[in-house]
Parts: structure tokens; sequence; C-alpha cells
């Protein structure tokens, strides 16, 4: 078993929603190597932001969809909704975020 899908398996179960976003955010950030930006709007609502795209998305969004990868997956898929182009064979990583495991 992959170490970092198991470090994120436990993260998702065991971390708030607030403290795992910011996971997710930091590992996207670094990945594209971009400002990945996340403002809380409330108490309810982050705002996500890479460059021209951007997302809202509530603390129940969060814990509903909090998986190892599927809140960055989720996330990617928004952002290309609005038309950010990206290899999804980039990286293991992004390979993990939508479940390409070929030659993992």
């Amino acid at each position: 078993m992959n170490t970092t899908g198991f470090i994120r398996g436990y993260m998702a179960k065991n971390m708030d929603a607030e403290s795992f976003i910011k996971v997710v955010i930091t590992a996207l950030s670094r990945e594209f190597e971009r400002e990945v930006k996340l403002d809380r709007i409330d108490d309810d609502k982050y705002l996500i932001a890479m460059d021209r795209y951007s997302i809202i998305m509530s603390k129940k969004c969060i814990d509903e969809i909090k998986s190892p990868y599927g809140i960055d997956k989720y996330i990617l898929e928004e952002f290309e909704k609005q038309g950010f182009n990206f290899d999804r064979n980039r990286s293991q990583y992004i390979q993990y975020c939508f479940g390409i495991f070929d030659g993992v």
C-alpha cells in the first residue's frame, strides 16, 4: 500500500473539514506551483481560488465528499469546467485524485 494514500486516508477520517481543506489546498498549490487561496466567507463557506478559477464549498460539502483524494478531485473537476487544463497523468498525486492506478 502506498504510504501517502494511507496517511491521506487517516487524515480525511480524523480531521475536521477546515483542517482537511487546508491540507488539500497546500497539496494543490505544490502540485501546480501556483498560489491556491482559501478564504473563509462565513462560518460555513470557503472560497477556493487559483488564478481565474474559483469555487465555493461549504463545510457540509467538504464533510460529505471527504475521502483521501475526493476533495482534490472535486476542486480540479470544478476548475476544469471553468477551462483549467491539466494532464491527469502529470503526477502520482493527480493520478490518485482521479483513480488512475496504472503503473503505480
